[in-house]
């Protein structure tokens, strides 16, 4: 209802004249939030549980932890030494995932369009997507945190690969 997506947009941004009070917003009002569809302005889009945030980085880390595994495997470095040497190639590859991932947001998809396929035998749906996201962030979390803590990969780390010592 119109009423629903007022309050939604004018509890949802910091510094409103109502304010921005954590859990001020009903469960069933939060749920849509990340759904507006064309009622959404930029600003609705960026909220902590908008669309935009969740949506880029969950695809960016369905792409960065099997390509960052796969790296791992065939070079040795891990995801902090693959994007000191790589930069331009991560910004670029996460700028595309932006774009990519904005203009059907832009345009008033949601995430719980029936837009769903079964291409293969896969149950391809928004809310397969955003799962399987949560998850692979979860994992990309948890190789930074691996490689951050041991000092090597995450492969090495797990003992999946040899650890060399050219120094030795």
């Amino acid at each position: 209802s119109p009423e629903q997506i007022q309050e939604v947009q004018s509890k949802s941004r910091p510094g409103d004249a109502m304010g921005f009070v954590p859990g001020s917003v009903s469960k069933e009002t939060a749920e849509m939030r990340a759904d507006l569809g064309k009622q959404a302005n930029f600003w609705d889009m960026q909220v902590f549980d908008g669309p935009g945030p969740e949506t880029i980085n969950s695809r960016a880390s369905m792409l960065a932890v099997p390509l960052g595994l796969w790296l791992e495997a065939t070079t040795g470095q891990g995801l902090l030494e693959q994007v000191k040497d790589h930069p331009i190639t991560v910004f670029a590859v996460f700028v595309i995932l932006g774009l990519a991932s904005y203009v059907p947001i832009v345009r008033g998809y949601t995430r719980k369009e029936p837009f769903a396929n079964h291409n293969f035998g896969f149950n391809w749906t928004p809310k397969a997507e955003n799962w399987n996201g949560r998850i692979a962030m979860m994992g990309f979390t948890g190789m930074l945190f691996t490689e951050w803590i041991s000092g090597v990969n995450t492969l090495q780390a797990w003992g999946l690969q040899s650890i060399p010592f050219p120094h030795l």
